[in-house]
């Protein structure tokens, strides 16, 4: 239409230039002092054809606009002014910002479905972990709720600031960090308190993005980021049908007879060929364990709904259902240390695939420690897969992140004999290696038993703390990022179909 332009085509050279437009994200900056009126309005633009710019609203015009614009609703607005957008963190990629005067004209329109409701953009993980990757912009992300941390208190100046970091699962096996202060960590705990049963998504419009030792982190903005739970937007359902894709184009593998699962459908690599992968595959591995990794933590908690717990004050809380817990289901996430003749590597083993090779439960192991009272122990059964050599079926999972040490879950395992002397004649890889130790670092990690004592283990959280509490907000907000634990192991592990095991249940008594 005549007269009407394009949020692409928005520049200074241009007269009275008119838009329609819906605000995807409005918020207000605050005013120093007494005044009841907003310092700055500030808003994200949308229009049909997916242009995005960042417009302002000065303290000179806020009363005029203050009752005019709202979150979510489309207008035709003309006469404004048009500057150079500059700044840390912005909004949208356009060259220039809207500036909102006294001769700007603000028209409602009807409610239409030309215009989107979010425009949302989602970043890939391997995007955001690109090397030079421009820290300055706001991204969208969406990703599964795959880990909590205890909610911690700042105090700074007299003033409480509560803060949670959370671990979102934004690619299919790639976990990234983001930090959540004050109204962002109380909307993360309400939806914890909701009972909401349909799965954690979440997505976080407008959020940082930030390189913190030497890995990419995200964290919420002071007011412009948006965070929401489960959705129901297309682009949101389109992100959780790609997972149940990948789910179930891999989920048979445990109802494929061994030799053929290990000698017939899936490639045979060594270590090295993992980590030369440019795509997502599932391949087969000769390899001995060397070591068993994060010691305290080699299982996890799971609710009677089949999801993972976590601590919540004096008691566990489910990830799923939401529901609070005196006891828990203890279940195996073992990490192991691998070696063949070409590399070493992480690989991970799920409550399903452990049990078969243990042929024990995870109670049956963990009941002798808990009489001990010494939860740090590493299990004899655990201890005694040293040296041991097994086929695995492994996924792999690509980053293009330097910085990224890849671990892989592990789906079929066997130290058959004869399934490993076949393997060897169709892959002759000489495997025999005198492995002395100290190739893969051995972390030490909180258990995941809020309260347990761990030699050698850090609350990183807490240290972060006495880090940043003689900073100002602004640093506190660029360090806001450490290790949480994680809440769910992939989806297939973190259910257990058709298990009728032992389904005795472990009381921990809480420090307090």
């Amino acid at each position: 239409m005549a007269g009407i332009h394009k949020i692409a085509d928005i520049n200074p050279t241009i007269d009275n230039l008119c838009v329609r437009i819906r605000v995807i994200r409005l918020w207000t900056l605050p005013s120093y002092g007494n005044s009841p009126l907003p310092y700055s309005i500030e808003m994200v633009w949308l229009d049909e054809d997916g242009g995005k710019i960042h417009a302002s609203v000065k303290k000179a015009f806020v009363s005029r606009f203050v009752n005019l614009l709202e979150e979510g609703i489309s207008y035709q607005i003309r006469y404004f002014g048009v500057g150079l957008n500059k700044g840390y963190f912005k909004t949208t990629h356009h060259e220039y910002v809207v500036n909102l005067n006294q001769r700007t004209d603000v028209h409602r329109l009807p409610e239409s479905s030309s215009i989107p409701r979010y425009g949302f953009k989602f970043v890939s993980f391997d995007t955001l972990n690109a090397p030079g990757y421009d820290c300055t912009y706001l991204v969208d992300v969406v990703g599964y709720l795959a880990g909590i941390g205890n909610e911690k208190t700042l105090e700074k100046d007299g003033k409480s600031t509560k803060y949670t970091v959370i671990e979102l699962e934004i690619d299919d096996g790639k976990i990234m960090e983001c930090a959540l202060f004050g109204n962002y960590a109380h909307e993360l705990n309400a939806f914890l308190g909701s009972g909401n049963k349909d799965g954690a998504v979440v997505v976080l419009q407008f959020v940082r993005v930030k390189l913190f030792n030497e890995k990419i982190v995200l964290q919420n903005s002071m007011y412009g980021t948006k965070m929401f739970f489960n959705l129901e937007d297309t682009t949101v359902i389109q992100f959780k049908n790609s997972f149940v894709r990948f789910e179930e184009s891999r989920a048979n593998i445990g109802g494929i007879p061994n030799e053929a699962a290990f000698l017939k459908i899936y490639q045979g690599k060594t270590i090295e060929q993992l980590k030369e992968f440019e795509t997502n595959s599932i391949c087969i591995v000769l390899a001995t364990i060397s070591h068993i990794m994060d010691t305290p933590d080699w299982w996890y908690g799971q609710c009677e709904c089949n999801r993972s717990t976590y601590a919540f004050t004096k008691t566990f809380k489910c990830s799923s259902c939401g529901r609070l817990l005196l006891s828990i289901t203890p279940r195996y996430r073992i990490k192991l240390g691998v070696i063949d003749d070409s590399d070493c590597a992480c690989f991970v083993v799920f409550d399903k695939e452990a049990k078969q090779v243990l042929e024990k439960s995870c109670v049956e192991i963990l009941d002798p420690l808990l009489l001990k009272g010494d939860l740090s122990d590493i299990p004899t059964l655990l201890l005694n897969l040293i040296d041991k050599t097994f086929l695995f079926i492994v996924e792999v999972q690509i980053s293009d992140n330097p910085h990224f040490s890849p671990s892989y879950k592990v789906k079929k395992m066997t130290d058959n004999v004869d399934l490993i002397n076949k393997f060897k004649e169709a892959h002759p890889i000489q495997i025999d290696v005198d492995y002395t130790g100290g190739l893969l670092p051995i972390s030490k990690t909180s258990s995941i038993i809020e309260g347990e004592k761990v030699k050698g283990a850090k609350n990183l959280l807490l240290e972060f703390s006495n880090e940043v509490a003689a900073s100002d907000e602004s640093e506190l907000l660029e360090n806001a990022i450490t290790p949480t634990k994680r809440l769910c192991s992939e989806s297939e592990e973190s259910k257990v179909e058709g298990d009728t095991s032992t389904s005795k249940k472990i009381k921990i008594e809480k420090e307090t």
